[in-house]
């Protein structure tokens, strides 16, 4: 009570002793063993569960969730703290699931583009048929599920694989023979030796793109996906990287934008 009552008023805050004592709710507490020193001082472990409620009209909420915590570990000698539910870190992370969300469907639109358009004769459950990159799960997305689910292959890749497509994988002797057969010269041989996924010039560099912004993107999309508050430099790279991203992917789709053709228009 005294640490809270400490940091709430450094944070301009008022209440009464009373009200702060309402905002330390005890949970549950585990005693460990009993010690004695040297100095026949008796000491013993206390693992102590609570929950602070902080009242809506509390200013500087974050700061003094922070403030508290490192106070207490100040003011009790040997203490260890660890947060669990956090409302803040809940609201923060629902807000960059959402912008991750938005992010991510629009790059599987764009790269679905590319690759219909690339592989327009092709198993469009199949786009990923050439490249080095697959769906990581052990049980690989079949047709009946993506046909059901409506999506495709994209849907099923990790973010540290957007960035490695348009890679083929390494070259097979079996494959190679087979290459060497139904080439009329080398010529032909060499083009589908090294021969790209896509090959169109615009798509190859919006797939070049990716790697520069990504990352950032990543880190931020792990710390939501396992419930841990990012770094002050996680958060602020994402903050850096996502509206580039977002212009990236914009700017493409840009290019496709639908519109009726005017009189003479073809």
């Amino acid at each position: 009570m005294e640490v809270l009552t400490r940091v709430l008023e450094d944070n301009l805050n008022e209440f009464s002793l009373d009200e702060i004592k309402q905002m330390i709710v005890l949970n549950h507490q585990r005693l460990g063993n009993e010690k004695t020193d040297d100095a026949g001082n008796n000491s013993q472990n206390i693992i102590l569960g609570l929950t602070l409620e902080l009242p809506e009209e509390t200013k500087e909420t974050q700061s003094v969730l922070d403030e508290f915590a490192e106070a207490l570990l100040d003011t009790i000698s040997d203490s260890h703290i660890v947060k669990f539910e956090d409302s803040l870190l809940h609201d923060d992370l629902a807000r960059w699931a959402d912008e991750i969300f938005t992010v991510e469907m629009k790059l599987r639109r764009v790269l679905t583009l590319i690759y219909f358009h690339a592989y327009q004769d092709s198993d469009p459950y199949e786009l990923l048929k050439d490249e080095k990159e697959q769906p990581m799960a052990k049980d690989k997305p079949d047709r009946k599920q993506m046909k059901t689910a409506v999506d495709n292959q994209f849907f099923h890749l990790t973010f540290s694989q957007y960035v490695n497509l348009n890679t083929r994988p390494d070259l097979k002797i079996g494959d190679l023979l087979k290459n060497i057969c139904n080439s009329a010269n080398y010529d032909t041989l060499y083009r589908e030796i090294n021969r790209k996924p896509i090959e169109d010039e615009d798509d190859v560099n919006f797939l070049a793109g990716l790697k520069e912004r990504m990352g950032a993107i990543e880190k931020m999309r792990n710390c939501v996906a396992h419930n841990r508050r990012p770094s002050r430099r996680v958060v602020e790279d994402y903050d850096n990287a996502r509206p580039l991203l977002k212009k990236l992917l914009d700017d493409y789709l840009n290019k496709w934008t639908w519109r009726e053709l005017g009189e003479g228009e073809s």
